[in-house]
Formats: C-alpha cells, sequence, structure tokens
C-alpha cells in the first residue's frame, strides 16, 4: 500500500518538477537576451551629430574589397546584418531580439544579445593616411593609432569611403593629411546568438566629421565568427 502510494506520489511530482525546471530554464535564457545600447559624447549638438551618422546613406557610398583586391560598391551586398552599421540595423537587431523576448526557450545556454556603443569627440587634430582606393590608417596628434587597415597578400582590406571635397587625391602611392577641428564618431558593434552553437558579428565603424557635419570619411571593420 505504500510503496503504492509512494509510486503515485513520484507520478505526480515528477512532471511538475519538471514542468518547474523548464521554466528555470526559460527564466535563465531570457536574462541572456537583451540589447545594451551606450552613447557617450558631450558635445553641443549631440543630436545633430547622431541623427547624421546613423541616418546615412551608406550604401550609396561605401566600397569594399575582396580578397583578391578587386573592389565593389557596397549596394551589391545584403544589408543588415552585415558590413556596416546604421539606425536600421540597430533597430532590426533589436525587433529581432525583441521578438525572441517573447517565446518559450527550452535551452539554458540559449542566448541573443546585442551591444552597441556610440562615442564621439572633438579632435583639434587627426592624421589620416590614405590612396585614391583605400584607407590606410587614422591616428591621433599624439600618433597614438585610431585604426589601421588590414593587408591580406598585398591587398589592403576593409570598407571605407573618402570624401574628395575635404580630401585632396593622391598623385603618388599614398598620402598623409592633417585633418583639423573634426568630430571622431566611434561605433562598435557586437551581435550574438548561440543555440548549440555560437554565431557572431562584430563591427567597429569609424567616421570623421567636419565641424559643419560633413562626412570625411569612413572605415569599417567587421567580423563574423561561428
Amino acid at each position: 500500500m505504500q510503496k503504492k502510494l509512494l509510486r503515485n506520489v513520484i507520478l505526480i511530482l515528477l512532471p511538475l518538477l519538471l514542468i518547474f525546471s523548464q521554466f528555470i530554464i526559460n527564466f535563465i535564457a531570457l536574462n541572456n537576451i537583451y540589447y545594451h545600447i551606450v552613447y557617450e559624447i558631450d558635445i553641443p549638438n549631440s543630436n545633430e551629430i547622431i541623427d547624421k551618422v546613423e541616418t546615412f546613406e551608406y550604401h550609396h557610398y561605401l566600397k569594399i574589397h575582396d580578397y583578391f583586391g578587386r573592389t565593389y560598391n557596397i549596394s551589391q551586398f545584403n544589408p543588415c546584418p552585415s558590413h556596416y552599421i546604421n539606425r536600421d540595423c540597430i533597430e532590426y537587431i533589436k525587433d529581432l531580439i525583441n521578438q525572441d523576448r517573447k517565446k518559450f526557450h527550452w535551452v539554458q545556454s540559449y542566448q541573443h544579445n546585442l551591444n552597441y556603443k556610440f562615442n564621439a569627440t572633438e579632435q583639434v587634430k587627426l592624421y589620416l593616411s590614405y590612396s585614391n582606393t583605400t584607407i590606410f590608417n587614422a591616428t591621433y596628434e599624439s600618433k597614438k593609432e585610431i585604426f589601421v587597415v588590414n593587408e591580406f597578400n598585398g591587398y589592403f582590406h576593409g570598407i571605407w569611403y573618402l570624401n574628395f571635397t575635404y580630401v585632396p587625391y593622391v598623385l603618388n602611392q599614398s598620402n598623409t593629411i592633417l585633418l583639423e577641428s573634426i568630430f571622431l564618431i566611434k561605433m562598435f558593434l557586437d551581435y550574438s546568438i548561440t543555440r548549440f552553437a555560437g554565431e557572431g558579428h562584430h563591427i567597429e565603424q569609424y567616421i570623421a566629421l567636419s565641424s559643419n557635419l560633413q562626412v570625411i570619411f569612413i572605415f569599417v571593420d567587421e567580423m563574423h565568427w561561428s
């Protein structure tokens, strides 16, 4: 009689424990489904700068090298979440994450998150090294590097735009110029989704704006992993 009672209790409690444990798993997974967005900008016209940078029509201007050194317009490739950061990209990923938070998750290790940081500073002086077909690097007045373009098989890679209204054409293979009184924008995006294996996308984006908020140059460095 006692064994039968014990068996019945186990049969009742076991499904309840399984259900409870699954709610715990879902709770843990939901804590790893989020987006974190930070704006580091202390400039009087900060809203104008943010709008200018995040709504800029990158697909009309950016160019990209492949690993054979060939150059393409970025408009030939798929939009977000690849290649560059803009407001549409951020909102698209946020929507994916918000939709994901409405679902019930069965795997504790599941993660889906976005970390985005926008940093803007005023720079008295900045040095840019470039050619007519690519950007090499940018440095602060102190010569500390802001970014350096990677070289592979003799070709420089990355995604870039040069506004030759502000940047003179190069007569030789390369040129270094001094840019004065500009706004330097750094944008960092980390987007990852992990089910049983992880997939991720990291973008670093650098933009120089003139004092009247015209784009002088853009450089984008991106990396995928899985």
